[in-house]
C-alpha cells in the first residue's frame, strides 16, 4: 500500500525533527543559553520527538495506515528484535539489528523506519530501557532500517547482500555516533571534551569528535564488524523467507532476486 500524503508529510518532518534533536548542539547552542544541557534534552525528548513520533505510530499502524497484514508481518517482526535484544548488548553488538536490515531491504525505507522505530520500542519496555534516551534509540534505529530499504535490490544476491554488509558496518558506527549526541552536551559537562553553548560550531564539533573517539568507537567497531558478519551468514535465507512470507500475504514486495527462481525450483514447477 501507497503511502498517503498525510503519512509522508509526517516521515518527512518527524526526520526533520530527528535530526534536529540529535544536532541541536551544533546549531542552536545560544537558544539554550538560559538552561543546563540536562534540561534541554528533555524538552527535546517532549517536544520534538516523543508527541510527533507517537503520532506517526498512530497514523501508520491505525486505520487507513499501512493495512493490517503489513502491521502484523511488523509485530511479528518487532517481537522478533524483542527477543533477540534480551540478552542484551556484547561490546556493543546486539543481534537484533539484522531483522532491522533484511526487512528494511526486503520491504522498503518506509516498512524499515517503521519496524526500526516499533521494534526498538517493544525491546526498551521488555529490558527496562525506558528514559529519555529511547525516542532517539527509536529515531536511530528507524534511520537503519529506512536506509537499507533505500539500497538498491536489483542484480545478483552477491552483489545485493555485499551492499547490505557494506551498510551494516557503516551504520553500525553511526548509530553510535548519533546516540552519543543526545547524552554528550552533560555527560562531558566541565571536561576538555564538553559541549559549551559559548563555543563556536567548530569547536563543538572537535570536542565531540574527540569525545566519541575515546568513549565510543571501540564499541561501535564490535557492532560494526558484528552486522557484516550477521549480514554475510544470515541474509540470504532471512530475506528469501521475508519475500516468500510477502508473497503468500499478497504484500507488496520490492522488485529484486528472487529466491523462487532458480533451476531446482523451476524443474519441480
Amino acid at each position: 500500500m501507497k503511502p498517503s500524503k498525510l503519512e509522508l508529510i509526517g516521515i518527512i518532518v518527524l526526520n526533520i525533527l530527528g535530526l534536529a534533536a540529535f544536532f541541536w548542539p551544533f546549531t542552536v547552542p545560544a537558544a539554550v543559553k538560559v538552561m543546563d544541557a540536562r534540561t534541554a534534552s528533555w524538552w527535546i525528548f517532549l517536544i520534538l520527538l516523543l508527541l510527533p513520533l507517537g503520532l506517526l505510530l498512530f497514523v501508520e499502524l491505525g486505520r487507513g495506515g499501512m493495512g493490517p497484514k503489513a502491521i502484523a508481518l511488523i509485530g511479528v517482526l518487532g517481537a522478533a528484535m524483542v527477543a533477540l535484544r534480551i540478552p542484551g548488548f556484547v561490546l556493543g553488538f546486539n543481534a537484533m539489528f539484522i531483522i532491522v536490515l533484511v526487512a528494511g531491504n526486503a520491504f522498503g525505507p518506509r516498512f524499515g523506519f517503521l519496524l526500526g522505530a516499533v521494534g526498538m520500542f517493544a525491546s526498551g519496555l521488555f529490558v527496562g530501557g525506558l528514559g529519555p534516551w529511547l525516542p532517539f534509540q527509536m529515531v536511530a534505529t528507524a534511520w537503519m532500517g529506512m536506509g537499507a530499504g533505500l539500497l538498491p535490490r536489483s542484480g545478483s544476491w552477491p552483489v545485493r547482500i555485499g551492499a547490505l554488509a557494506v551498510y551494516g558496518f557503516v551504520t553500525g558506527l553511526l548509530f553510535g555516533a548519533v546516540m552519543n549526541l543526545y547524552s554528550w552536551p552533560f555527560e562531558a559537562n566541565g571536561s576538555g571534551l564538553s559541549w559549551s553553548p559559548d563555543a563556536t560550531t567548530a569547536e563543538n564539533l572537535g570536542n565531540y569528535w574527540t569525545f566519541y573517539l575515546v568513549r565510543s568507537l571501540g564499541w561501535d567497531m564490535f557492532r560494526a564488524i558484528g552486522n557484516v558478519v550477521m549480514v554475510l551468514i544470515l541474509a540470504r535465507p532471512l530475506l528469501g523467507s521475508l519475500d516468500r512470507a510477502a508473497r503468500r500475504m499478497n504484500l507488496e514486495v520490492r522488485s529484486g532476486p528472487n529466491p523462487l527462481n532458480t533451476p531446482a525450483i523451476r524443474r519441480l514447477a
